[in-house]
């Protein structure tokens, strides 16, 4: 292995990590605007809710495929050239809007064009990661490259409001489309080892099975994964039960849920710090992980149970710092675990089953919400939640996955290959 890769701030890490600082800052400043704009504009949150939706649906109908498209492509040249259509589109966007040009249908394209982006460079930048660190840096790479891009969009989030009164929606448009430009040109400066693809005549459908096929051979993978689906819907029910909790409290109120925002926030990036200063070692990670997924639950749980701000505050602190815990634990693993040829894929398939079936644990809370009291549906969905993961995690299949040191082995032998 290259000597530089030992070190986890390396200079193709550097470059990636502040890149993304950058980019997702000017990213988190754009979204607050163009929602502002757009209610402006038009008065309507149908327009708006269409928007936001626009950048999320080519992520969930590109999914997989898309993972098949990064693990064909140059992977440096698929991220750069999602920087630049990104940047290129939305500062077209800032021209249009400072002309006062600006049309309903051009929101609606760039959030179409942003969202197509994203479903190609996510994957890309999670199959790109593991060849630029060392597999013992992974988890305290995943950590604070979430701190750059969290922590940039945390900050984004909070001044976004005022910028937007002082500056308008014009010049922050300009902000985000200059950032990505300049996130682009600092990913060219980013060494990023060729794929070397063994079978170059499979069709494009045996490449994307080739992929589902991986997934399938690893018991345990399947086991997270569907852990996964199952909380994706269930903790998608819990986001939509807190606003109804909150709003009919009369000692909580909406005032309140904002402050417990910004609290998740915080736990969130507490649990980054946390990683990206400690090194987890291969055979304490099943451990761990498991600890940090019924921590998790039981702090949500014990949130809703008490009923006390105070106490409500301190559980989703820990709870979200939890969650971030054994979600990177997984995906850094995952990132090792899988050649490099079929990263892209995997990734997008995981990420894909993840986004698509939130939206409906979304409705099943709003639904069952107006029937049964929330905070009752919010202790069930944990208990629920509790039962799955004893059901699929706590089994020898998800252990050997998670803690097996053959996972590095398999790792450093296809390095060899690819360079």
């Amino acid at each position: 292995m290259d000597e530089k890769k030992r070190k986890l701030w390396n200079k193709n890490f550097f470059l990636l990590w502040q890149g993304q600082l950058v980019s997702v800052l000017g990213d988190a400043l754009y979204t607050i605007a163009l929602n502002f704009f757009v209610l402006d504009v038009t008065g309507s949150t149908a327009i708006m809710g269409t928007v936001m939706a626009l950048v999320t649906v080519p992520r969930i109908l590109c999914g997989p495929l898309s993972g098949v498209v990064v693990d064909r492509s140059d992977r440096k040249k698929l991220i750069i050239l999602g920087d630049v259509m990104r940047g290129v589109s939305i500062l077209l966007l800032a021209f249009a809007a400072n002309r006062e040009i600006i049309e309903i249908w051009m929101i609606l394209a760039v959030a179409v064009v942003s969202g197509l982006c994203s479903s190609f460079f996510n994957p890309a930048i999670e199959s790109v990661l593991p060849d630029i660190v060392s597999p013992e840096q992974m988890i305290r790479a995943n950590s604070t490259y979430q701190i750059a891009t969290t922590g940039a969009d945390i900050l984004g989030q909070s001044v976004g409001g005022v910028l937007y009164v002082l500056v308008g929606a014009p010049a922050m448009f300009l902000l985000d489309g200059i950032s990505y430009l300049f996130s682009a040109a600092t990913e060219t400066w980013i060494d990023v080892p060729k794929v070397e693809r063994k079978n170059l005549d499979v069709t494009f459908w045996e490449d994307f099975k080739d992929g589902i096929r991986f997934i399938m051979q690893y018991g345990g993978l399947v086991r997270c994964i569907i852990t996964a689906f199952f909380f994706n819907f269930l903790f998608g029910m819990i986001r939509v039960l807190i606003i109804p909790w909150f709003a009919d409290s009369a000692h909580l109120g909406m005032a309140k849920y904002g402050i417990l925002n910004g609290v998740q926030s915080v736990g969130f990036m507490t649990g980054m710090l946390i990683l990206s200063a400690v090194t987890i070692r291969t055979k304490h990670k099943y451990r761990v992980y498991i600890m940090a997924i019924f921590a998790f639950i039981a702090s949500i749980g014990a949130g809703a149970f008490f009923n006390r701000y105070l106490l409500i505050l301190v559980f989703f602190f820990l709870a979200f710092g939890f969650q971030f815990v054994f979600n990177t634990i997984l995906n850094s693993t995952i990132m090792l675990k899988v050649p490099a040829d079929k990263r892209g894929k995997v990734s997008a398939t995981k990420t894909t089953l993840g986004m698509a079936v939130s939206p409906f644990g979304n409705f099943a809370g709003g639904v069952l919400c107006e029937f049964i009291d929330p905070r009752i549906l919010i202790m069930a969905n944990a208990a629920i939640a509790a039962l799955v993961v004893a059901a699929f995690v706590l089994h020898p299949e998800v252990k050997r996955f998670l803690s097996d040191d053959e996972i590095y082995e398999v790792q450093k032998m296809d390095k060899e290959e690819l360079l």
